[in-house]
């Protein structure tokens, strides 16, 4: 009987290669020591607008979640905010290190195509912004995207260095 690859012993000194198709880089500024663990990375422009309260405002996010070895799904809910930018990604490695085992699902085409499009209805059901009142005895309030306002620019496996 096979045994599964433990998550923490390192796949080895390469990158594992996924579908040409599926976008895959590093996370800059990596220093140190340590072995590279598999992130799905999610990158987009949202817009928010609300003509009454003179709103017209885009923001761009990017957010980073753990890719387990066995996911097959993925919960945008335990993503955490990032401050790097598609543009700030790297395709080679920072420093040498080992690479941890790419989850099977991860490689594959249509999963990944499915993961990309929960990351855009999650974006538009989660992220608001804070708008100021008008008054001092107002309350603020926030609102969400408009309709179609949110833009995924980036959706592709990073590669950070723990």
């Amino acid at each position: 009987m096979p045994v599964a690859p433990d998550p923490k012993t390192p796949a080895g000194p390469s990158r594992p290669l996924g579908s040409p198709e599926i976008p895959q880089f590093h996370l800059p500024g990596a220093g140190g020591k340590g072995v590279y663990a598999p992130r799905l990375y999610g990158a987009a422009s949202i817009h928010f607008g609300d003509k009454r309260r003179r709103v017209d405002e885009t923001l761009r996010v990017a957010f980073v979640l753990s890719l387990e070895p066995a996911a097959k799904t993925i919960d945008w809910e335990s993503a955490r905010a990032i401050a790097t930018a598609p543009d700030q990604l790297v395709k080679d490695a920072p420093v040498r290190a080992n690479y941890q085992p790419l989850p099977s699902a991860a490689m594959e085409l249509k999963t990944f195509t499915r993961w990309a499009k929960a990351f855009d209805r999650w974006l538009a059901r989660t992220q608001r912004l804070e708008v100021a009142p008008k008054t001092e005895s107002a309350e603020a309030s926030t609102i969400g995207p408009r309709r179609g306002g949110v833009s995924v620019e980036l959706v592709a496996v990073v590669w950070e260095l723990t």
